[in-house]
Parts: structure tokens; sequence; C-alpha cells
């Protein structure tokens, strides 16, 4: 059977109490009252206020971010692989709620490319000004659990909506050290550094470098959620790769008509 092991913080608060329980016994059993015993009396006191100290901070470990990288790329993968058996090729175009009387975000993935036309339908979308698939964002219930309990509003202009994202990569989600966001004319790119979900991305890649342009991941999903949601408008993927070298992603999406 495996020992479970212990939390680093709780191994080291065991330590401290079991010192501080020997020093007091050192103390009981020398019987001394002179200077030696109080220092020994007074160790044991710091032992016991450290080892508590330290049991406050044995929380769970963690989550390991090369697993959660990992998670949503098996959905990603048999999504595009599906699309594309369907012969739908076109990047990933994020709709916010309103657009042809709909009462939430979609991402639409057009058969080729997506000039603004009308999109109807639940699931695939056939004949008409649009062809291609309708699914619900993987960044879609990102949104709405920071919208719901951490209170985000989404800002209308683009230097706002600049900040935001930035925010939300850093402070919120908390999924890169630093996060560099350029707002451009009709464009929008996202640099994250130091990103931790890293692994999922270079999955992805491994698979097809075209998935992530096509059915993205929730992080950057989200980021053209909030885009298309702030501005009222279409939000395509254009591209999102990982540097081989360095834990870093960037994201670029461009505004559609």
């Amino acid at each position: 059977m495996k020992i479970p092991t212990l939390n680093p913080h709780y191994r080291a608060s065991l330590v401290l109490i079991l010192a501080a329980a020997i020093l007091v016994a050192l103390a009981l059993l020398t019987n001394d009252r002179d200077i030696t015993t109080a220092a020994v009396v007074l160790s044991a006191v710091i032992c016991l206020i450290t080892g508590i100290f330290f049991a406050t901070l044995a929380g769970p470990e963690p989550l390991d971010h090369r697993f959660v990288g990992l998670l949503p790329i098996g959905g990603s993968i048999s999504l595009a692989r599906t699309a594309a058996g369907l012969g739908i090729a076109g990047n990933a175009v994020v709709l916010p709620k309103g657009t042809d009387g709909r009462g939430q975000t979609i991402q639409f993935n057009p058969v080729a490319s997506y000039d603004g036309g009308e999109v109807r339908g639940q699931s695939f979308v056939t004949g008409g000004d649009a062809c291609g698939l309708i699914t619900v964002p993987a960044g879609g219930p990102l949104l709405a659990e920071l919208q719901q309990n951490n209170q985000v509003a989404i800002p209308g202009d683009t230097a706002a909506l600049a900040d935001l994202i930035r925010e939300t990569a850093v402070d919120l989600l908390e999924v890169a050290d630093k996060a560099r966001v350029e707002p451009g004319d009709g464009t929008f790119t996202v640099s994250m550094e130091g990103y931790r979900l890293i692994s999922g991305c270079r999955a992805l890649a491994a698979e097809s470098p075209r998935i992530c342009s096509t059915h993205p991941c929730p992080v950057c999903s989200l980021y053209a959620c909030i885009l298309a949601e702030g501005l009222g408008r279409a939000v395509q993927v254009e591209r999102c790769e990982a540097d081989r070298d360095a834990d870093t992603v960037t994201a670029s999406f461009t505004f559609l008509p």
C-alpha cells in the first residue's frame, strides 16, 4: 500500500511541535530553576508557535499545471476531427449575444470563411448566407463564472478591454506571469509570458497547428468572448501559437463586420 506524502508545511509543523514537546520534557526532567532551563522553555514556546504557524499553511498542494493544461485537449481534438470530417475548415468566429436574436454568445465555424451573413440554427447551419457548425465557446462558462462570482463587468471600449484581458490573465485566472495586450486597427493581439498551461498548447500543435484557431482552448476562447461581448462585434480567431523555446503564447483576433 502506498503511504501518502504529507504536505511539506504539515511535516515542518509536526517536527516543530515535537521539538517543543521534547524541550518541555527536558525542562521538567532537569527541574532546574536557572537561566538555562528558562532558555529551554522559551525555545519550546518558539517552536510551538512556529509549528502552529506552519500548520495554518498546510493546505492542499496546488494542481500540477502540466495536467491542468491537458484537461480540455481531448475535446478540442475530437471536435476538430469531427468538423474536418464534415468539410468545415473555417476559423472560429465568436458571435456576441443578440446576434440574429440569440440570447447567448456562440462560436461559429464556417465551411470556409465568414462574411457577416445570418447564422440560423442550433448546431448545423446549411443554406443561406452562411454554412457551418455552431457550438458553445470553450471560454463561455469561464466568462459566466467571472461575471457572476467575480463581478467582472465587460467595458465597451478597446483600451478598457485590453486592461481587463491583462488583469484576467495575470490576476484572476493566474495563467501567465505577464500579459501584453496590443489593440490594433481591426485587430487584437494577446501575448502571455510564463504561460502555465502551455502543455495543452503544445499538445494541440502536435496534433495540428490549425486546431488552436478553429477550436481554441478555454483561455483564448475567453478572450474572444470578452472582445465580442464588449464591442458587440463578431470576433475571429486568427491564430494561437506557442513559442517553441519559451513558455509564451500569442493569440491574434480580428473584428469582422
